[in-house]
């Protein structure tokens, strides 16, 4: 099995290195052969999923991968997006939305990251910039992406977001719709996301030559906000039970619940979570929740977190920006009233969102505006705070990955609260797509470290 391993992964190099020395030369080459290897990928996902995932996980997989490999085949029907921006609105038109996250993630898996980064590099793209940004505007300028009919953004959550989209229009000329989404949520901001998002769907329609049926937007409305009710009630089913999970299905999952949001797919996945946990192993393990990207490509993070009954990755906050809490109860100190089994007291008379279903572009600028990832920090915090209070995780591992300014700039605000709330945080420094910018022996030496700190301090309190 090693050797089967080796070679597989000598292979995969090998195509990364080609599809890498063809971005500056053969553009068109360099395309179809990472659209061959995503159908191949998507193939695996459909006919010969990973036998150790749960059901969910396939699920997860299988539509992140139909995701992007339709996007890239089908480039006459897909809109460029920034990953936070609302898609349900494209789902209902038929369109298949691409973000640079999805994009990037499937490069580093196919090991092609380097060429696209130079390609970015090359064309004055600073080196300190999102490198899941510039693998997107390196693919863009070389061609090795086709130009999109339509480009779309919000400005949640990045100062990238803001300059990479305009520079891709530009570059590329296509037709591109900024949705500018304020920091507080009232109803005279969500009426101003909600009308930017009706002239998002106006430009499409005008774009694509295709009408928007509200009725059939209403439907994919309906089904994030079940979708996302699902997930939170997924965490407390996730105490103290084997998840089978990975850092690549992590972000698999989370692509599914941002680009797919919306779908049926998405939505059986989340109901399928629920029966998956119901009926999990036991874990006793360590359970962690995951601050922003993760790098699923390190071998020495792999080794000690990836379907590992020693230490789990419980879930991240890139699958929870978008939940509502607000029909819960807090008490005095900002915590969530859990019951017996842990999970979340309602607050009599409260529901989640202001906006049901039949309020589609106030629900969708509602959700925009609420997101964990928009506004201060301190949001961002608190969600993870309420994760690791509902699946009882033993520690957070913030991962500021490379020119996130602000999951750096947030990374020791929240290492201090959590602490100070009896949380346990690893900041650690990388890059979630781009391979040289890890600092693999680093990034091993002190995840270890806290792993055995974590096991310390839960020996500790089990023998208290």
């Amino acid at each position: 099995m090693a050797e089967d391993q080796k070679l597989s992964t000598k292979i995969v190099d090998t195509f990364g290195s080609t599809v890498s020395d063809m971005v500056d030369t053969k553009p068109k080459l360099a395309r179809n052969l990472l659209l061959r290897a995503f159908e191949v990928k998507r193939f695996q996902t459909r006919r010969l999923p990973e036998a150790q995932q749960l059901p969910s996980g396939r699920a997860a997989a299988r539509i992140a991968l139909e995701g992007v490999t339709g996007a890239l085949e089908h480039p006459d029907e897909a809109v460029l997006t920034s990953i936070f921006l609302p898609t349900e609105l494209f789902l209902a038109m038929g369109l298949r939305p691409l973000a640079s996250e999805a994009l990037a993630d499937f490069v580093t898996g196919a090991r092609a990251e380097e060429g696209l980064v130079r390609s970015a590099e090359q064309r004055g793209i600073p080196e300190t910039y999102c490198s899941f940004h510039k693998i997107l505007l390196g693919a863009a300028a070389a061609r090795v992406l086709a130009p999109p009919r339509l480009i779309a953004n919000c400005s949640v959550a990045c100062d990238a977001n803001n300059t990479t989209f305009k520079w891709l229009a530009q570059e590329l000329g296509s037709p591109h719709v900024y949705v500018d989404v304020p920091y507080e949520y009232d109803e005279d901001a969500c009426s101003y996301v909600a009308d930017q998002l009706r002239e998002l769907a106006r430009a499409a329609e005008e774009t694509f030559g295709r009408a928007l049926d509200e009725g059939l937007l209403r439907e994919h409305v309906a089904h994030t906000q079940a979708t996302l009710d699902a997930m939170v009630r997924s965490l407390p089913l996730r105490r103290g039970r084997y998840l089978h999970n990975d850092m690549g299905l992590e972000m698999q999952q989370a692509l599914a619940l941002h680009l797919s949001l919306g779908s049926t797919d998405s939505l059986k996945m989340s109901q399928q979570a629920l029966r998956d946990l119901q009926r999990a192993e036991r874990f006793d393990g360590l359970s962690l929740v995951w601050a922003h990207v993760a790098p699923f490509f390190s071998p020495s993070l792999q080794q000690m977190l990836d379907m590992n009954r020693e230490a789990q990755i419980v879930t991240s906050d890139m699958c929870f920006n978008q939940t509502s809490f607000d029909a819960f109860e807090r008490d005095a100190t900002g915590r969530l009233v859990l019951d017996d089994a842990g999970s979340p007291r309602p607050h009599p008379g409260a529901k989640p969102w202001a906006h049901d279903a039949s309020e589609p572009w106030e629900a969708m600028a509602e959700r925009l505006i609420k997101n964990t990832f928009n506004g201060p920090a301190r949001r961002r915090i608190q969600r993870l705070h309420d994760l690791a209070q509902l699946a009882a995780a033993d520690g957070v591992v913030c991962f500021c990955h490379w020119g996130c300014k602000e999951t750096m700039g947030a990374s020791q605000l929240a290492k201090r609260e959590l602490e100070a709330a009896g949380i346990p945080v690893l900041v650690l420094d990388g890059d979630g797509c781009h391979r040289a910018n890890n600092a693999e022996g680093q990034s091993s030496t002190r995840m270890g470290a806290f792993l055995e700190m974590l096991r310390a301090r839960k020996g500790e309190v089990a023998g208290a």
